[in-house]
């Protein structure tokens, strides 16, 4: 890495591959989880970042996720969710604090 925090030329990051026993592992473990924002289970997986990756991912129900659920669904405005819960590195730290039972008691951000 060099100062502007990007590989040398000529060699670009792999892009994550999708679709693995990993991931889909890593997926269905995250929809068991309860939503991120409210804790009611009955989730959808939302992808985070760009390139997508399955292991980067957010458990949220239909009304935190979708846009026509309006306020408050990331859809709907993503930079108002994030402001409202944190950002997508915070979040996704949250994510893994629940997987590994670190997390035990769901609380809000």
């Amino acid at each position: 890495m060099n100062l502007a925090q990007k590989p040398p030329l000529g060699l670009k990051e792999p892009k994550p591959v999708n679709g693995t026993a990993a991931c889909k592992r890593h997926m269905a473990a995250v929809a068991a989880l309860p939503c991120l924002v409210c804790g009611v289970h009955g989730v959808e997986v939302h992808h985070e970042g760009n390139p997508r990756s399955d292991m980067r991912v957010l458990p949220l129900c239909p009304r935190h996720h979708r846009r026509e659920y309006g306020p408050g669904a990331y859809h709907y405005s993503p930079r108002a969710f994030y402001e409202e819960h944190g950002d997508s590195k915070f979040l996704l730290a949250k994510v893994a604090d629940m997987l590994a039972g670190e997390l035990t008691k769901w609380s809000r951000a």
